[in-house]
């Protein structure tokens, strides 16, 4: 899931993005979705959030149909 974070255009290949002591932060997971948010990221200065799509969420549709 900290690759494909870092595969967002908006981080250009690094996962943690460290700026001003703020960094990526997980912040947990749902059935769907990995979610992070960053305080501020370097690129943008503001507040971001980022949701992962889980690969196993597409496996239960899969195994419905």
């Amino acid at each position: 899931m900290w690759q494909a974070l870092a595969n967002y255009p908006i981080n250009q290949g690094d996962p943690i993005c460290l700026f001003e002591g703020h960094c990526w932060e997980y912040m947990g997971s749902s059935a769907d979705h990995h979610h992070f948010h960053h305080r501020g990221h370097p690129k943008t200065g503001h507040g971001e959030f980022a949701y992962i799509e889980r690969r196993c969420a597409g496996v239960g549709w899969a195994q419905t149909a």
